[in-house]
């Protein structure tokens, strides 16, 4: 629901459906996780599947959000997907055979990256009892995973927001043919993509240390410790 609603450039239905979603998720899972604390006597199996749960009903407050969103204004949608040139009436099946002909590679790459974190669960690990004891080695891959792995991602998230809604318009322009929009967005992309990420690879390169000691003390206390 939401790539439709991208793929009309309305953003605002998107980020108003997001929003919802993540005030319902916060509230949801501190609220859920307590009442089952309570209840459980504080067992951690309990309160993980709450949390999960609070998510779970965050995400469908958010499509119920696009869905009744979609239904008030769906005669003006079909008007004006009816009124465009390039109009003509597909079956169904059609239309879901082109969806999963894109989304199956975008979900196989999803998987990928899942399966790459797995794999590095155990080989780095594997790799750093060569050189220290299994509990520290765990601690510097949980560091690796939980806290540099992100401070690393937070750049690309930035510029993912910016694929979202910059590739709609360049493929509503090479519909047109308009080359020359086509040139521009795509110059503009890559721009911004050059100025955000390369300071923060500089940055990280150079200042990684106080980076990691500014926003985790502890984990950056623990790898001294480990290291001496």
């Amino acid at each position: 629901m939401r790539g439709y609603f991208n793929a009309r450039q309305n953003i605002k239905a998107t980020a108003r459906s997001q929003s919802l979603e993540q005030i319902f998720k916060t509230t949801l899972t501190v609220i859920l996780v307590e009442i089952i604390a309570i209840i459980s006597n504080a067992s951690t199996e309990w309160m993980a599947g709450g949390a999960t749960l609070a998510t779970t009903l965050a995400t469908f407050a958010g499509y119920g959000y696009l869905y009744l969103y979609y239904k008030t204004r769906r005669r003006e949608i079909a008007r004006e997907i009816k009124s465009t040139v390039n109009y003509k009436y597909e079956r169904v099946s059609n239309i879901i055979k082109k969806i999963l002909m894109v989304s199956i590679p975008i979900a196989l790459t999803a998987i990928m990256s899942s399966l790459n974190k797995n794999i590095d669960s155990f080989t780095v690990v594997r790799s750093l009892k060569e050189f220290m004891p299994e509990d520290m080695a765990i601690s510097q891959y949980g560091i690796l995973g939980g806290k540099v792995d992100t401070l690393t991602s937070l750049p690309l998230s930035i510029n993912v927001a910016f694929s979202t809604a910059l590739v709609p318009a360049i493929s509503a322009a090479k519909a047109r043919r308009d080359k020359k929009t086509i040139t521009q967005k795509t110059s503009f992309s890559l721009l911004i993509s050059m100025l955000i990420g390369l300071p923060c690879t500089i940055g990280m390169c150079i200042f990684a240390g106080p980076i990691l000691n500014l926003l985790f003390p502890n984990a950056s206390s623990r790898r001294n410790y480990i290291a001496n």
